[in-house]
């Protein structure tokens, strides 16, 4: 998957409003405060400042008042504002959005399971074409065109990356009543590989996947056959392709590799020490590159470590103010930080630098927040944070970026704002570190 960057990283764009299209400025002026947005006078004109998203919906609230109902709807210009405190525009013309190159596999999920939500951007202007490149169009003339598809590219980029990350894929053999438990669990995609010999590939969060095989688990009768995980998707080095499926069936009383569902070769086989499970000795050496877990089972074999950059720190304060839903209780800092460097041979592009981060995280001070603290400390020492890839946020590659274990990075906005009160995030992210063996 090729995501370029962003050509600049925008925090605020300007827009100017010609009052002489309005007949009513005090209405102009109430929908300006209706946002939260600050506005200062030009002449004749408004200059309002702030997200692009507010902006675009400030603009379609004042279409409404505007006389005439004229396509411009009193717009002078929109443009990016700069991060200095000069606040003047980049000498540089912002160019046309770039095209995107996404996987094929994450994009089918993604138009099956979350059809409305492409829906929704594809009327912003977002297009695809049959080679799965992601297309940008303006919507505005001009360089105010350019800034709105710019916005719209990093929009999809942070959607399509929050649904590709930690996506995966399952083979398996299932019966008919394997595949009615997969009614309650109406997020995976299920694609059938092969209808002689009951193969399907199950595709979507690890977690689910997991819930899936518990279920089969909790019935014995069901759980006859068992399922291997094939590759992660979303990641720089994991496979999106099925495992080989071999025309011959093998015989009921033949013991066969969940793996890749050949008939087991004893000479060439290994059974796990733990659990007792047995793979071809080459499959489950593939397996363990992804995951050291018993691909049947689960269980951990060895300490999983990650491939978030050596130098960094981890360092905890507490606070004696309180986080919504947490009033009885002190405030748990976490300030990490990842200085740059260069990439290893682990990261997507060795040898290259990478720009390095510094993030802030909160927890409460109770109990079971000080056991996530523990916990997440952990998962720090195991390299398992942090990851280098492609940021969700500004489209920026070679970044060092979250790995798939949520912080809290914001003390207020609830979920949607990256904070609280969420009664149930210690719970989820503790469900987040099991899958990767811390608990």
């Amino acid at each position: 998957m090729a995501l370029s960057a962003l050509p600049e990283v925008f925090n605020e764009v300007e827009l100017v409003i010609n009052l002489k299209e309005f007949a009513d400025r005090k209405s102009v002026e109430a929908e300006i405060k209706k946002l939260c947005l600050s506005a200062k006078p030009r002449g004749s004109a408004m200059v309002v400042t702030g997200r692009y998203m507010r902006i675009e919906d400030l603009h379609k609230s004042l279409s409404r008042l505007q006389k005439g109902k004229s396509q411009s709807v009193g717009l002078t210009e929109i443009s990016p504002v700069n991060q200095d405190s000069s606040r003047r525009r980049p000498a540089t013309p912002i160019p046309p959005a770039e095209p995107v190159d996404v996987d094929p596999l994450v994009m089918d999920y993604i138009s099956k399971k979350h059809s409305q939500k492409l829906d929704s951007m594809k009327k912003t202007g977002v297009s695809i074409d049959k080679n799965r490149r992601v297309h940008f169009r303006s919507l505005y003339p001009g360089e105010q065109g350019n800034v709105h598809a710019q916005f719209t590219r990093e929009r999809f980029i942070t959607f399509y990356q929050k649904i590709a990350t930690g996506l995966e894929t399952k083979a398996c053999q299932l019966n008919t009543s394997q595949m009615q438990v997969l009614d309650t669990f109406p997020e995976l995609l299920v694609t059938c590989k092969s209808h002689n010999r009951q193969i399907y590939q199950l595709t979507g969060s690890f977690l689910s996947l997991e819930g899936f095989e518990q279920s089969l688990r909790s019935s014995p009768k069901r759980y006859s056959q068992k399922y291997s995980q094939i590759s992660q998707v979303g990641t720089a080095r994991a496979s999106a392709s099925s495992p080989p499926v071999q025309q011959n069936q093998p015989n009921d009383k033949e013991e066969i590799c969940c793996i890749c569902l050949d008939t087991l070769d004893k000479s060439k086989s290994k059974t796990l020490d733990k659990c007792k499970h047995t793979f071809c000795r080459d499959c489950l050496k593939r397996a363990f590159e992804i995951k050291p877990v018993c691909p049947t089972c689960g269980v951990i074999y060895g300490a999983l470590k990650g491939t978030q950059p050596d130098g960094g720190s981890m360092r905890i304060t507490v606070e004696p103010s309180f986080l919504p839903g947490y009033e009885r209780y002190g405030t748990i800092v976490i300030h990490y930080y990842i200085p740059d460097g260069t990439q290893g041979d682990e990261h997507p592009n060795p040898g290259k630098p990478y720009n390095g981060a510094a993030r802030t995280a909160y927890l409460p001070d109770s109990k079971e927040g000080k056991k996530v603290c523990s916990l997440l400390k952990q998962a720090f020492d195991q390299r398992l944070i942090f990851t280098i890839g492609i940021s969700s946020t500004t489209g920026r590659s070679n970044v060092v970026t979250w790995n798939d274990i949520h912080h809290k990075t914001s003390r207020t906005g609830g979920p949607t704002g990256y904070g609280y009160p969420d009664p149930d995030y210690l719970k989820r992210v503790q469900d987040e570190l099991k899958a990767k063996g811390i608990c």
